[in-house]
């Protein structure tokens, strides 16, 4: 998922408060709008563990503490952790009376005492602070850069992006090398590396800043002459926008779907793209060719060959041949999207989940639910929340005050 700017730096500017263990329980909207789906994944730099992490305000020892279970509910470590992460790889992140560092699955210990704030996600190359600076070190504590950036974040699964004192960006390797960037000649926009080491980088003109695309090596693949340029997941197209108008480009820059559209889903799933044009969303695919018209008020993308689509003041399912395929009664969930062939429904204020063809699998019991994850779910009743599986049992009994998401056969938890 790509993200609206404007949706970003309201985040960004609310992080402390909502990331928190002041507020332990996540919120779902905010969780999707990070991450997208559960699971983690090593091209999702947009962890929230990241933020969590170095964002976060030691609360005072009488908060609830974090520990870990496996996938069938048993403790495998105990509940000790002001804060932690999920595993990434055979390791998490945690904060542990004021100290950060991190353990293995077994629940050894790795403390940093001497540094302020430390963050890993899949390699052994992590994001620590000292003396208010940023810098890189590897698991052993060794430093791979100096001390002396803002800010440093993920860039991808091997590289990062450090903030310098003259507002410009630094990307690094895993090594603490860096490999683009290095004269400052570029001040980068992206928040991710492209696949094909493609960068978005601002230039300001008469007064105004534009944005354009760069390679690794400094080439100028796209001039600055786009207000905005969107990374998508795609990987093959660029958004773009200009005068409030949005389209899309190649790899190469060429215009490949013109800037026509008021609005656009930062998605293309199953070749077809949601677009918005005089108050009414259709979809049109890779050749601009519109393929379901635009009679939507509102549009999700595709997944599993339905889309979420309102009409009015009523919701239903379609599928890419726009035949209605669940029809139009649903209530809004804000999960719009079918994960292992079931999706989230809400009926009288409570959730549920039905099947591709509409039929209720498992009964609207809970005061929330989330995404099926390798045939588990999240789940919350009565103020309490567990998992469970595609029957509706409980995998995970619904007796925690906490629970987190599954990453590598284990979940976070508070009791």
């Amino acid at each position: 998922m790509k993200y609206n700017l404007l949706h970003l730096l309201i985040f960004l500017v609310s992080i402390n408060y909502i990331y928190s263990q002041e507020k332990i329980s996540p919120d779902f909207e905010k969780t999707y709008f990070i991450g997208k789906k559960p699971e983690k994944i090593k091209d999702n730099i947009f962890a929230e563990n990241l933020f969590r992490m170095l964002y976060y305000k030691i609360q005072p020892e009488e908060k609830h503490k974090i520990g870990y279970l496996d996938e069938k509910g048993k403790i495998v470590i105990k509940q000790k952790y002001n804060m932690s992460s999920d595993f990434y790889g055979d390791y998490a992140n945690i904060i542990k009376d004021s100290v950060y560092g991190y353990i293995n699955k077994n629940g050894n210990e790795v403390l940093f005492e001497d540094l302020d704030k430390v963050f890993f996600y899949y390699n052994d190359t992590g994001i620590a602070k000292k003396n208010g600076k940023y810098g890189l070190i590897n698991r052993k504590g060794d430093s791979l850069t100096n001390f002396k950036y803002n800010m440093i974040s993920l860039f991808d699964f091997n590289s990062f992006k450090a903030s310098t004192d003259n507002g410009k960006d630094l990307i690094f390797d895993e090594n603490g090398e860096i490999i683009f960037n290095k004269n400052l000649e570029f001040d980068i926009s992206s928040n991710s590396f492209d696949s094909d080491s493609l960068f978005i980088f601002r230039k300001k003109i008469n007064n105004q800043k534009f944005k354009g695309i760069v390679n690794i090596k400094n080439k100028i693949i796209v001039d600055p002459i786009y207000e905005s340029i969107f990374n998508l997941e795609d990987r093959e197209f660029f958004a773009v926008k200009n005068d409030n108008k949005y389209g899309f480009i190649n790899k190469s820059g060429t215009v490949i779907i013109p800037l026509a559209y008021d609005d656009i889903k930062f998605e293309i799933r199953e070749d077809l793209i949601a677009v918005k044009i005089n108050d009414k969303w259709g979809y049109i695919n890779r050749e601009n060719k519109v393929i379901i018209p635009f009679i939507y008020d509102e549009a999700n993308t595709f997944s599993n060959g339905l889309a979420f689509v309102r009409k009015e003041n009523k919701y239903g399912w379609i599928n890419k041949k726009n035949k209605v395929k669940i029809n139009f009664s649903q209530e809004k969930t804000g999960l719009p999207v079918f994960s292992e062939g079931l999706t989230v429904f809400k009926k009288d204020e409570k959730f549920g989940y039905m099947n591709k063809k509409g039929k209720v699998v498992i009964p609207a019991n809970y005061d929330l639910a989330f995404y099926f994850n390798n045939g588990l779910a999240y789940v919350s009743k009565d103020g309490k929340v567990g998992y469970i599986d595609k029957n509706g049992n409980e995998v995970i009994p619904i007796k925690f005050k906490q629970l987190w998401y599954v990453s590598e056969n284990r979940i976070r938890f508070v009791k």
